[in-house]
């Protein structure tokens, strides 16, 4: 091993028993009697190197910095490599007898066994295919204990930013869904990160690769109007995309490129509250919602065929990630989002209003009918607002009448 000075470089090792070095400008440090009474017992093999430290990724909602689990960390000597995971913590520790080198590559890697995050590209389709992997560049290898990495402002990079911000939105999802009996997809999640395309009206849960669902009836219409390709790129990439449809899409600009907007986790929290409503239904009722999506440009009008669909699971999910997002962040602000709904004939907010007290609107008597609740009424025949309120008065007979009178305020 080699330590270089500002003028020549130190070398400094274990020298065997009478070797000169009378021609060396040196120091002895110690002198050791290391004598090997048996040969034959000795053990070659070197010994495993421990690596391990922390990883914390800057929260755009509460503005610090929080553990990231899940993230693949992986410590690169030229071809050989060893990995670990973070846990719950943020914590990672692994050791390897392979690596060797005094300096090492450290990377992360958006892959663990829930999740795989890809990003598509117009510049680089082909991209996509790959899995979002980041160099944080080389470190001393013999240092690489009790490390602490800290992905915040000081990191200019857009694309790393956006992929700790999908993988805190999961974790953090999946703790929501957890805690309140929702369901989640049972297969790895494949994460769409779209660099540069239109934020805020391009995300979408298809739940393609989860369903198996790779041969759709027409590709290029779905790439075009689901994730806002233009139509020559969306025929290139029709051809080849195989097996690598995802189950979630989020946009994001390259300009947000030292730190994730906070409207990106709330919207993944959306998206999320779609994932689980497609772990209780199922590809029956999924795959007609996703053809309804992208045949119609978004979520079309009232009088669609299948519009129903977008009616039932639009509201839910808009209600239900405002419920999480309060559930994690302890923010009542979003619960205010229900409160004072988007005027649409996607009714907003009346989830919201079937569970609170209702004691600030004079048209909702309801109450007390909590979200768990109203999810276990969700099946795959269960397409329509209509269904729901019927499922609704069957299963709390005494508030029949503050149901429709409810149902009727939001046009339904």
């Amino acid at each position: 091993s080699t330590e270089h000075t500002g003028q020549y470089a130190v070398y400094y090792g274990v020298v065997p028993a009478g070797l000169d070095l009378s021609a060396y400008q040196m120091e002895t440090i110690s002198d050791l009697d290391m004598s090997e009474a048996d040969p034959s017992g000795r053990n070659s093999s070197p010994k495993p190197r421990q690596f391990n430290g922390t990883i914390t990724f800057f929260d755009p909602i509460d503005s610090i910095q929080v553990p990231l689990e899940g993230v693949q960390v992986i410590i690169k000597d030229y071809t050989k490599t060893a990995a670990g995971f973070t846990d719950q913590e943020g914590h990672f520790a692994f050791s390897t007898p392979s690596i060797t080198s005094d300096t090492v590559e450290v990377m992360l890697k958006f892959d663990n066994s829930y999740l795989e995050i890809h990003t598509l590209d117009a510049a680089n389709l082909l991209g996509v295919f790959g899995i979002n992997n980041y160099s944080l560049g080389f470190r001393k290898s013999c240092a690489f204990t009790d490390l602490n990495i800290e992905i915040g402002r000081q990191f200019n990079n857009a694309a790393l930013h956006h992929s700790c911000a999908a993988l805190l939105s999961l974790n953090e999802y999946k703790k929501f869904a957890a805690d309140n009996g929702f369901l989640m997809p049972n297969k790895k999640f494949y994460f769409w990160l779209g660099t540069e395309a239109p934020i805020s009206t391009s995300y979408a849960t298809p739940m393609l690769h989860n369903m198996g669902q790779q041969s759709v009836a027409n590709p290029k219409q779905l790439l075009s109007n689901l994730f806002g390709l233009p139509a020559d790129l969306a025929d290139i990439l029709s051809y080849v995309i195989a097996d690598q449809l995802p189950d979630v899409y989020a946009p994001y600009y390259s300009r947000y490129s030292t730190a994730a907007r906070a409207s990106f986790i709330e919207t993944m929290f959306h998206e999320l509250s779609h994932a689980s409503h497609f772990a209780k239904v199922g590809p029956e009722f999924w795959l007609p919602y996703v053809e309804y999506i992208y045949g119609n440009g978004g979520y079309g009008t009232p009088d669609l065929v299948n519009s129903g669909i977008v009616g039932l699971s639009e509201a839910w999910a808009e209600d239900l990630s405002n419920i999480g997002l309060n559930y994690i962040y302890n923010k009542p602000k979003y619960l205010g989002f229900n409160e004072d709904p988007i005027q649409d004939w996607i009714p907003y907010g009346l989830y919201h209003d079937l569970n609170d007290a209702g004691t600030n609107e004079a048209f909702d008597n309801v109450s007390d009918i909590s979200f768990p609740q109203i999810y276990s009424l969700f099946t795959a025949d269960t397409r329509s607002l209509a269904t729901m309120k019927d499922k609704l008065k069957t299963s709390f007979p005494a508030q029949q009448t503050a149901i429709d009178a409810l149902f009727r305020q939001y046009n339904y």
